[in-house]
């Protein structure tokens, strides 16, 4: 039976943990802050651990699922690390949309322990984390990548194999910011049908026969709706993403001119109150007649 730590039992990574409890395997969740996760969990099985290094102790995973390379550099090296109590030949799964260069770094701190690493960004959102739908951008040692996808699949079942760790999560990052753009865009179309004085539902359904895409598809309906809670991305992740593709562009003398204009309006969106909110929201900009 495969032993998982798993670290980061949020929108993500709770199902994720269900999933592979169904599958079988024994899991051992970090506490959450989240109210009624670590209850839901215990219910399907799981143990619950105080710290990431109790949760890691004699596992033969550990699975990350956190905001930013940060929370992962913190649940691995910080006080009540993983990596101090993972054993030699552990694999460290991170699903997590991190930082390229941060991850080429964490992976060689890791390889000198003995400790796998492998980069497994996700797509597909809450409901293929549900269904056990994912699809994986992954990538590390080939070995490490083989064994990973065995554990992964109780979760995915879609794997896209890069050459290394980095290159994965940079194609991760580039997935992201390509959405967040585009969500931008769509925001755009429909506030000029308002502006135009077209109905916006109306808009919507013609957009969504004549010009479809997925952002379109998957924001649509909440902007029309103007339904921006629950967050399924906040303002700020996007953000925070966008300055990360920024630096990956800097580091290879690129230019990004239509991401850039995006990350200035979720900028203004964020410094308007908006941070904690969907991305959807930065639509509210063009109804109030603002120039985001």
């Amino acid at each position: 039976m495969t032993s998982i730590a798993m670290i980061g039992v949020g929108a993500m990574g709770e199902p994720m943990a269900a999933n592979f409890l169904k599958k079988g395997a024994a899991v051992t969740v970090v506490k959450s802050r989240r109210a009624g996760v670590d209850d839901r969990l215990k219910a399907l099985g799981a143990a619950i651990a105080a710290t990431p290094a109790e949760a890691a102790a004699g596992c033969d995973v550990i699975v990350l699922s956190l905001p930013t390379s940060r929370e992962v550099e913190a649940a691995l090296f910080g006080d009540g690390g993983a990596a101090a109590k993972a054993g030699a030949g552990t694999l460290v799964i991170d699903c997590t949309t991190g930082n390229p260069p941060d991850t080429g770094r964490i992976a060689a701190k890791l390889r000198q322990k003995n400790i796998g690493f492998v980069a497994a960004g996700m797509t597909r959102g809450v409901a293929g984390a549900k269904q056990g739908k994912l699809a994986f951008f992954i990538g590390g040692d080939k070995a490490d990548v083989e064994k990973a996808k065995a554990v992964l699949q109780a979760t995915g079942d879609t794997f896209i194999e890069f050459g290394t760790a980095a290159q994965a999560h940079a194609a991760k990052l580039i997935s992201n910011v390509l959405s967040y753009a585009a969500v931008a865009l769509v925001n755009e179309a429909l506030m000029l049908g308002a502006k135009s004085g077209v109905d916006l539902p109306t808009l919507y359904r013609a957009l969504s026969e004549g010009a479809p895409s997925k952002a379109l598809e998957a924001f649509g309906s909440r902007i029309v709706a103007r339904e921006y809670d629950p967050p399924r991305v906040t303002v700020d992740h996007a953000c925070d993403d966008l300055v990360l593709a920024g630096q990956l562009a800097a580091s290879g003398g690129t230019s990004l001119f239509m991401l850039a204009t995006a990350h200035d309006i979720y900028s203004r969106s964020s410094k308007g109150g908006s941070g904690e909110r969907d991305v959807s929201i930065v639509g509210e900009s063009w109804r109030a007649g603002s120039k985001a």
